[in-house]
Parts: C-alpha cells; sequence; structure tokens
C-alpha cells in the first residue's frame, strides 16, 4: 500500500466525506447538552462574611501570641459554623423544624442545609466568607444571613458559658484561699508572741516567698518542665537550703511568714480575676461580627447555559472530527482516486457520480438524511431507472460520466468485445454496462449486451424482458442464437411503457442475449466450446458486445470469460471494497491472462473527486455533447 502524508486537502477530503457522523455527534452532543441544562434547576449564590477578633487583656495577648495559630483558628471556625449545633439553630430560625421533631427528620435536615452552605476563609485575613446555594434568590439571602446571625449568637453564649465557669471556679478558690489565709494570720500572731525576736530568717523568707509567687504564676502559664518553671524551682531550693542553717524558731518564724505573704499576694490575684470574668460574663459583644450581610443574588450561578452549550458544541465538534478520523483510519478501502492509481498502476477511463441525489429526489429531508447515512444507493422502486439513466437522463452529469468512458475506451474493431468484472458484488457492474452500452447505442453503434452472470442475472428485468430462452439454452443447444437474441421491439412490447421507451434515442441500436434459465452449473456452461465460437461469430454482426458477470473474488465465472474477450473493464466503488480484495482481482485477472483495459470508479461522491460542471454547463450541456460527438464524426468521414 502506498505510504503518503496527509495534506490540507486530504483533511478536507476526510471531513467532507465523513461530513455526516461529524454533524451527527455535534448534533447529538449539542442537543443533548441543551437538554440536560434545560433540566437543570436553577441555583442562586448569596454570600455573607463575618470577621473574629480574639478579645483578650494586654497580658493575656502577649501570653497566647507565643503559643497560638491564627491559622487553626481560623480553621476551626468555619468547621464550627457548619457544625450540627449551629445548623440546628438555623433550621429551627427558618421553620424547617420545630422543639418536637424527631431526631431522623432533625438529622435530614441539618444534612441538607449543610450541603447548601459552604464556608471559606478568605485568605491572610479573620474573615469567613459563609455561601448558601439554593434554588431560590431569597431564600439565598434568608439562609446566609441567618447561618451568620446564628453562628455569632452561639459564639457570643460560648463566651459566656466560659466566663461563667471561670468565675464560679475563682469564687471557690478565693473561699478557700481567705479561710487558709485568716488561719496563717491567727498562728503568725501566736508564734510571735510566744518567741521573740525572730528576724534573722526574714530576708530569706521574703526571697523565697517572692519566688513561690512567681512560680505560682508561671505554672499558670507554662508546664512543669518550661525552663522559666524549672530555674524558679532551682532557686527556690537553693535559699531553702540555706534557711536550714537557722534556729528552728528562725525557720518556723520565716516559713510561716512565707506562707501568709504568699496567700495574701494570690487572694489579690484572684480577686483582679473575679472582677474580669464578670466583666466578661456580663458584655453582649462576643468577638464575631458581621462585615457584610447576604443581598439578593441577581440572577443564577448555575447552570452557565451559554457556557455549557458553546463547551458542549466544540466538544461535540472535537470528538466528530475525532471519530471522523478513526474511521478514516480504520477504512481498508482506497480513500481517493489517487490511492487508486497508484496502488494497481491501471489507466482510470472514468468516474460515475454518485446517483444518491436521483433517487432520493422528491424525498422529505429526514429521508434524505437517513438514505445518505445508511449509504443507499440502490432502492427497488428506481433501480431500474438508475441502470437506464442514459435513456432516462440523457443531459444528467451522469450520463457524460458514462460517454466519457465510452471516448476513453478507444473501441476499435479488434477491441470491441468487453467484460465489465469487480472484486466485490454491489459494485455497480450490471448499471455501468447497460448505460455504457446505451452511450455506445446513442453514437449509432450497432451494441449487444450479453448477460453473462448466470447467477443472479438482471439485465433482462432491467429492459423489462423474459429471461428465456438465452444464453444457457444456446449453450446447451436447445435455442439457437436467433431465437434468444432482443431487440428494440422486444423492449417495446415488453413491462417498460411505451412512452418511456420512445423518451430519448439509442434502444433501436440495442441486442440484448438474455441469461435464460439458471442452471446448478453455470461454471461448467462457461466452459463450453461453443462460446469462443458464439463470440467470433457476434462479432462480425455487431460493433460493441458487452459482457456482465459475477464478483471475481467469489465466484470464478469471471475468470472464465475474461480470456475470451477483448478487454475487462474493471469496477471499484470506493469505500466499500477493501484495497486488499481490490488488488486480488487484478492480480487473478492477470493470471489468467486477461488484457484489462482499465478501471471505472463507481459512485464517486464530491468528498471523494469533485466532479462540479461550469455555470452554464447545467443548461447546455447535452447540446454541447451532441455537437461535439457529430463534430467528431464529421472529422472522421472527412478524413
Amino acid at each position: 500500500m502506498t505510504q503518503y502524508e496527509l495534506n490540507l486537502r486530504d483533511y478536507l477530503r476526510i471531513f467532507h466525506k465523513r461530513k455526516f457522523i461529524i454533524m451527527a455527534v455535534f448534533i447529538i452532543i449539542t442537543v443533548s447538552s441543551v437538554v440536560f441544562l434545560q433540566m437543570q434547576p436553577a441555583v442562586y449564590e448569596s454570600s455573607a462574611t463575618i470577621k473574629i477578633v480574639e478579645r483578650q487583656s494586654i497580658a493575656g495577648l502577649l501570653t497566647e501570641w507565643i503559643v497560638y495559630d491564627p491559622a487553626d483558628m481560623m480553621a476551626s471556625q468555619t468547621k464550627i459554623i457548619k457544625g450540627f449545633p449551629v445548623m440546628r439553630k438555623v433550621a429551627l430560625e427558618l421553620g424547617l423544624i420545630d422543639e418536637e421533631t424527631l431526631p431522623p427528620e432533625v438529622d435530614k435536615v441539618v444534612v441538607r442545609l449543610q450541603d447548601r452552605v459552604d464556608t471559606m476563609r478568605i485568605e491572610k485575613t479573620n474573615i469567613i466568607k459563609i455561601t448558601a446555594k439554593v434554588s431560590r434568590p431569597k431564600v439565598a439571602m434568608d439562609l446566609a444571613n441567618t447561618v451568620a446571625r446564628v453562628y455569632i449568637k452561639e459564639n457570643l453564649l460560648e463566651k459566656r458559658k466560659q466566663a461563667s465557669t471561670a468565675r464560679q471556679f475563682i469564687e471557690e478558690q478565693i473561699g478557700q484561699l481567705g479561710i487558709r489565709l485568716r488561719e496563717g494570720e491567727d498562728i503568725l500572731r501566736e508564734f510571735s508572741e510566744k518567741v521573740v525576736g525572730i528576724k534573722l530568717a526574714e530576708p530569706l523568707q521574703k526571697k523565697i516567698v517572692d519566688l513561690q509567687f512567681e512560680l505560682t504564676s508561671l505554672l499558670q502559664k507554662y508546664t512543669e518542665k518550661h525552663p522559666f518553671v524549672l530555674r524558679a524551682k532551682e532557686q527556690i531550693i537553693d535559699l531553702e537550703e540555706q534557711l536550714e542553717s537557722f534556729a528552728g524558731a528562725d525557720l518556723e518564724y520565716a516559713r510561716l511568714k512565707r506562707e501568709i505573704e504568699l496567700n495574701r499576694n494570690l487572694y489579690s490575684m484572684l480577686k483582679e480575676k473575679l472582677a474580669e470574668a464578670r466583666i466578661t460574663e456580663a458584655q453582649k459583644v462576643g468577638n464575631a461580627s458581621i462585615v457584610d450581610p447576604a443581598v439578593m443574588p441577581l440572577g443564577p450561578v448555575s447552570p452557565q447555559k451559554v457556557s455549557g452549550i458553546i463547551l458542549s458544541a466544540m466538544a461535540g465538534l472535537i470528538l466528530g472530527v475525532a471519530l471522523a478520523l478513526i474511521f478514516e483510519t480504520l477504512d481498508t478501502s482506497v480513500g481517493t482516486i489517487e490511492d487508486v492509481e497508484q496502488l494497481l498502476n491501471l489507466p482510470i477511463l472514468g468516474v460515475i457520480p454518485s446517483a444518491s441525489r436521483q433517487l432520493i429526489e422528491g424525498k422529505n429531508v429526514l429521508a434524505r438524511l437517513k438514505d445518505k447515512i445508511f449509504r443507499v444507493k440502490e432502492v427497488s422502486a428506481n433501480e431500474d431507472k438508475v441502470r437506464l439513466i442514459v435513456h432516462y437522463e440523457p443531459t444528467s452529469l451522469i450520463a457524460e460520466a458514462y460517454r466519457n468512458i465510452r471516448t476513453n475506451l478507444q473501441f476499435t474493431p479488434s477491441k470491441k468485445c468487453i467484460l465489465i468484472a469487480s472484486a466485490s458484488p454491489r459494485e455497480g457492474k450490471t448499471t455501468i454496462l447497460t448505460n455504457l452500452g446505451l452511450a455506445f447505442a446513442q453514437k449509432g453503434l450497432k451494441t449487444l449486451l450479453i448477460s453473462s452472470d448466470l447467477r443472479r442475472p438482471a439485465i433482462a428485468k432491467t429492459f423489462g424482458l423474459k429471461r428465456e430462452p438465452g444464453l444457457s439454452e444456446f449453450i446447451s443447444s436447445s435455442a439457437k442464437v436467433s431465437d434468444c437474441l432482443r431487440n428494440i421491439s422486444d423492449i417495446m412490447m415488453g413491462d417498460i411503457p411505451l412512452e418511456d421507451v420512445i423518451k430519448s434515442p439509442g434502444l433501436g441500436n440495442i441486442w440484448i442475449l438474455p441469461s435464460g434459465h439458471i442452471t446448478s452449473n453455470p461454471a461448467e456452461l462457461l466452459e463450453s466450446a461453443k462460446l469462443p465460437n458464439l463470440i467470433e461469430e457476434l462479432k462480425q454482426e455487431f460493433d460493441i458486445i458487452l459482457f456482465d458477470s459475477p464478483p471475481l473474488l467469489s465466484i470464478t465465472d469471471a475468470s472464465l470469460l475474461a480470456p475470451m474477450v477483448d478487454g475487462v473493464i474493471l469496477c471499484y466503488e470506493i469505500g466499500r471494497t477493501a484495497r486488499g480484495a481490490l488488488l486480488r482481482a487484478k492480480n487473478q485477472l492477470e493470471l489468467v491472462g486477461a488484457n484489462i483495459s482499465g478501471l471505472v470508479l463507481n459512485h464517486i461522491a464530491p468528498q471523494t473527486e469533485t466532479i462540479e460542471s461550469y455555470p452554464y454547463y447545467s443548461r447546455y450541456k447535452y447540446e454541447y455533447s451532441q455537437e461535439s460527438e457529430q463534430a467528431k464524426e464529421s472529422k472522421a468521414k472527412v478524413g
């Protein structure tokens, strides 16, 4: 097989050839997308934004700054907003549930709300965006605002709850510490009255008290293993070791005084904390506030019908082109006329345009599209008309194509017996034979059409004649040649209406030798010694003789006839038969010694070879062809 790179013209030919695949895929995907988008409910989107600020004292802020990561807190809050407690309160506020709703139903409502709400932290800020997506614009706005409002309330309640818990704890600690402080003061006063002049260990005791107070503060901030905590403990241990050298009374006095001082400082600190906790518990301002409330959306965010249709149309076009290229790649037939010439190295006698336009004439658009997709070339109602299109439509492009083949055959007295063959069935052998015979007859040549396809004969039916007697009867010696031949008189008496018979000239020069009775051994009949003698006898009487035959590759009849005739015309329909089959048919003809005159390409569509007439040709083409033929005949006579 000849390989060559595809150029732009080849791609255009492929796209034109497979245009119905491209159009079908494009239309199916685009229409499906339109229907799908129309069926999708409109979704409206509305968003509210809230700001979260951690309100703390200066000391607390400095402490938290060491261990606090804002990203963690913001990420946690985005999850809390969509959490079950907040969404349940939202459902209650919107009236979707009430306090008596059963838990399974509450769970379903909450899950639906969670699916319709999205939360996202705006990058590098402490702002969270709450987005609601529902099928109605007002509901989207109300849902986003309700979620933001409920979250702020829940956040404030949580802060109050924490402050209340802290206040209760501090109050309990103050009560216990006050009792210990009073008891310690009483013990110190009694001990001071008994022991006079105990002042030696007082500086060390004061230092230890300060360190213990500092240690207590550090433990509120850090763990036991923090360097600051460990250092304070070491200092306290050192000072206590120094105190061991003092007398027992001095040490006891210092210890009691140290405990009282420590308890007094702790008591003062807890009093301050209690005041702060009460203020926090009483405040009505949380650390979250609305920045931008949700507003009514102007239009739906989905489905994006215009962009969706455009994207689906582009996808359909791309997929259609891809499928066209795939089908072209999988097509084993020869794709262009140039391919046929390079593959077989045979002359192209002519190209016959597709008769599909003639067949679908008068049909509606859907019927034409169906016929085109399924490659309808012949239908029973018009099959005979197509086989006689040179007679019925003498001014058509197809008729001109047959006249062109007639000219290219270079007919001579030594080359008047032609076999029409093809590699596979349904490639138009009989149609080419009858129309080419009519073209010769219209030129004034006495033409004989022999129905040598003894398996599926069609010539007699095409001309409205009876099949018997015919070639089978002559070879079997049951009839004479004169009894088997049919002419214009028989055609006029046959099934074709008289007005159709006289429609155009040429049938008067047509003679037909039908197949006769179909036998079970047609190959044995064709091998009869009487057939070559018959051919020689008919050559003396007729100007041109055309033989019909079965397909070459499936039946041997054509191979038997090919050596007996002057030339063989090989018919080929581009796009139907594989290139390997065509090449085998040529080799088979050469193997039996046949003289292949050339190739006729049948059913050529515009995407395979451009066959267009000049603008004026559709009006004057037949008159022009008649004048050309008359001019040729005049020149021949003068010569």
